[in-house]
């Protein structure tokens, strides 16, 4: 606030420093009366308004006369508005209420000049340029919504091609339309039952690896969580077993004792690899899902099909397309199987989420290299079969059985040692539902390194080693 100098005050008070109490502010001393106090404008004229020596003489007279001037024209319309109070003081010399207001501060001293600009008014800054004012706060997005991150997910997208081409054969497709052969079905239908009978250890050995803490309500816990989803699973695959001699029995298909072919092998040294001490229970959980989801998404592949056949009397005249389209699809397209799968993802992001130990980084490889060898064995897995729907036997290296030959040379047999475990689920009946529930979980792996390389390059090696041996 600037202020001009009050000559009434100046005129009135003496300004000195009194030396035997120094202190920061100087004083004053009324000349009318000799009242001594710290110097201050508002305290000096609330003493004048109180000063009977300094109303009564003439200086005083002469100040109320100066502020009855200066009222004189808001009577007459003044731009405040204002009205003045015409008797300014009474006869005796007394000051007028209108004085006493001036001094007492509750009306304005017309000696008293204050200088507003306002806010950000007229504001200039040190150099003389205007201050621009203080832009508007930058709007905030909205907040995102937290997503745990997804191990599955992680897994499906760096492996989107390879998991396409496990899940899109041509057997399928040909499944799918009632033009497959029976003997690749049959073929296929022996190699997946040594599959199941090798899972049946894997699990065991997984549920091994469970270590069960002493909780309040165990439904919630992740590691009971798991252990049901096994046992479901072990109860399950009995089940898949009786039901692979039931359709055989009921529409006669053919079910010899051919040995494991190369890629069946491949996976049951997968199986006993990821049960091993040196896997942990993450990795056989992530063979579990992943062998699952490539069996549901491959069925359902061939399910698509289904509404497109060329010949619908076949489902009446050949037994093992009706098997296919009465029986085997539908089991494995069925809801309670989806809902298994699902549990599966479920709890695989769940346990990597939660996971805290080791590092990182290798266990994160150790998983993109296992789903990686799986879509690998699984293309392999389903039988050649030509445009006809019949065996392709011209690219086959072994005869017979699931991905012989070329295609299906044991590359991953020696791969499979840093691999994980599986577990099936391949029925009607299972009780899935109870698992499908489960909560999703995240990753906890927040590094990304490539993963064990070399898979498809070794097949491609070992392909042309056997040509050349042949």
């Amino acid at each position: 606030m600037g202020r001009t100098a009050n000559p009434d005050i100046r005129r009135a008070f003496e300004e000195f420093q009194d030396e035997t109490t120094p202190s920061k502010c100087n004083k004053v001393r009324c000349l009318h009366c000799g009242f001594v106090r710290a110097k201050n404008t508002t305290r000096q004229i609330e003493h004048l308004n109180a000063c009977e020596a300094y109303l009564t003489s003439d200086e005083g007279i002469q100040a109320l006369h100066a502020t009855q001037q200066g009222d004189q024209p808001q009577e007459n319309g003044d731009s405040n508005g204002t009205t003045a109070n015409p008797s300014a003081a009474n006869t005796n010399g007394a000051p007028s209420s209108s004085a006493s207001a001036m001094f007492n501060g509750t009306r304005p001293n017309p000696n008293l000049q204050v200088h507003r600009r306002g806010p950000n008014q007229n504001k200039r800054a040190r150099d003389g340029a205007p201050i621009q004012p203080m832009p508007p706060p930058p709007m905030m997005p909205p907040a995102m919504p937290h997503v745990m991150p997804s191990l599955t997910g992680h897994l499906l997208g760096k492996h989107a091609a390879a998991f396409t081409a496990a899940t899109q054969q041509p057997f399928l497709s040909h499944a799918g339309c009632a033009t497959l052969a029976a003997a690749p079905l049959s073929q296929w239908l022996i190699q997946d039952a040594h599959y199941a009978r090798g899972y049946i250890g894997f699990i065991g050995q997984l549920l091994g690896k469970i270590r069960l803490p002493a909780v309040k309500n165990s439904a919630f816990h992740p590691m009971y969580r798991t252990m049901d989803l096994l046992i479901s699973a072990m109860n399950n695959i009995r089940r898949e077993m009786s039901f692979f001699e039931i359709t055989a029995g009921k529409y006669a298909l053919h079910m010899s004792d051919e040995l494991p072919n190369p890629i069946t092998r491949s996976y049951l040294d997968l199986f006993v690899s990821a049960s091993g001490s040196a896997a942990s229970l993450l990795e056989g959980m992530v063979v579990l899902w992943a062998t699952e989801h490539c069996y549901c998404t491959a069925w359902h592949y061939a399910a698509s099909f289904s509404n497109t056949l060329s010949n619908p009397s076949s489902l009446t005249s050949e037994p093992h397309i009706a098997a296919l389209h009465q029986a085997l699809i539908p089991n494995w397209t069925s809801s309670a199987f989806v809902k298994f799968v699902e549990s599966c993802r479920s709890i695989v992001d769940e346990l990597a989420n939660a996971s805290t130990g080791g590092n990182g980084k290798e266990d994160l490889a150790r998983c993109e290299s296992v789903f990686a060898q799986i879509c690998w064995l699984e293309e392999r897995f389903w039988p050649d079969v030509d445009g006809m729907g019949e065996e392709d036997e011209t690219g086959r290296h072994v005869g017979g059985g699931h991905g012989g030959g070329l295609r299906g040379t044991p590359v991953a047999q020696s791969a499979s040692r840093a691999s994980v475990g599986s577990a099936t689920q391949r029925t009607h009946e299972s009780p899935y539902a109870a698992h499908a529930s489960g909560s999703g979980g995240g990753s906890g792996i927040t590094a990304s390194p490539n993963a064990l390389a070399g898979v498809e390059a070794a097949g491609v090696e070992a392909a042309a080693a056997a040509a050349t041996a042949e």
